[in-house]
């Protein structure tokens, strides 16, 4: 590649012709991806995200990665992607909305989401007490009985103050259900913050809950000491990685690790690797869809990180990334799992 501050040259930019993919030719996804580093647009960024990825899990100092999961995934079948992710230590740290873990929740308890099979009219959906989320059915009575399981967990715990992390911890440590987010990360011992989980159902049940009771009786979400606790992480790291998968408040959680230990005057090194997925646009200036190199300028990745975002639909790219990086197990399989002692930190 040529430097930067190098001006190249007509040849230098004409070197590399446009490889034409050949559909015949390859026999497995990842195949397929990296077929696409000589084509254009969406599949040439996809095949970046996926090399970025391989890179990542094959670095030898041990990156720790965290995972922003915004959108309606769980609903969007990616349920179990997730899961394994977390099982195969792809994922060290989930940082995900309220909504994806109460929807993940609801089927580790018995429940189900639906692919719609009738045009209805919403307002006779709702007549129906049938919630829908695009071509997702869900039914809202299961939804309540999901809200009345989390008001019942909460009731069992001491009152005082807990991170959104340790409480999620607790639920996810009582699912049985093997393909429950939760429950595996609880298992595996991967950390799940959800730093606006008040903006979802598990919120809701929390303020049903806390609507009966004193504040000095009650339990209480600590946000800020989310932010104490997933700073603690990095610090352990010395190297780290971002998955994104959308943007929203998991996005931003993670990447304002490095402006915050600014702040708080502590040394932490910036993210080393980014992928981005998402269907957002830049040019509006929101998080979701704002460009990694945007965020060289903040300080939250490292100068020469390898970082690149491919935008599409994440029900389509995140199993498609996974599933090729399976592929590619011998690479980098048996990943470790990073090690946290949570009574070392404060």
């Amino acid at each position: 590649m040529t430097p930067k501050h190098v001006s190249p040259s007509k040849r230098d930019l004409l070197s590399r012709p446009v490889e034409h993919f050949e559909a015949e030719k390859y026999s497995s996804v990842s195949e397929v991806i990296e077929a696409f580093e000589g084509t254009s647009y969406q599949s040439r960024r996809l095949a970046s995200c996926l090399n970025i990825l391989t890179k990542m899990l094959t670095d030898k100092e041990r990156p720790l990665v965290f995972m922003g999961l915004a959108g309606a995934m769980v609903p969007g079948g990616l349920r179990r992607v997730v899961r394994d992710m977390i099982k195969y230590h792809v994922v060290d740290v989930l940082v995900s909305t309220g909504a994806n873990l109460f929807h993940d929740l609801a089927e580790s308890i018995g429940f189900h989401h639906y692919v719609q099979s009738y045009n209805m009219s919403d307002t006779k959906l709702q007549e129906m007490q049938i919630d829908r989320i695009y071509d997702t059915y869900a039914d809202e009575e299961e939804f309540q009985q999901t809200d009345k399981y989390v008001v019942k967990f909460i009731e069992s715990l001491e009152p005082r103050l807990y991170s959104s992390r340790e409480f999620l911890y607790l639920l996810g440590a009582k699912l049985k259900d093997e393909s429950s987010v939760l429950g595996t990360a609880a298992a595996a011992g991967v950390p799940i913050f959800s730093p606006a989980l008040n903006d979802s159902s598990i919120g809701m049940a929390l303020a049903a809950y806390r609507l009966r009771r004193k504040a000095e009786e009650s339990v209480i979400i600590d946000s800020i000491k989310d932010n104490l606790e997933i700073l603690a992480l990095k610090r352990m790291a010395k190297k780290s990685a971002a998955i994104y998968v959308g943007g929203g408040t998991p996005k931003n959680f993670i990447q304002q690790i490095h402006p915050m230990a600014v702040i708080s005057g502590v040394r932490v090194r910036a993210h080393d690797y980014g992928i981005q997925i998402t269907t957002d646009d830049p040019k509006w200036g929101g998080l979701s869809g704002c460009t990694l190199e945007e965020s060289v300028s903040w300080g939250k990745l490292t100068r020469d990180a390898s970082y690149d975002t491919v935008y599409m639909d994440a029900t389509i790219g995140l199993p498609l990334l996974f599933k090729a990086v399976m592929e590619k197990k011998d690479l980098w399989y048996p990943r470790k799992p990073f090690e946290i002692d949570w009574k070392k930190i404060k």
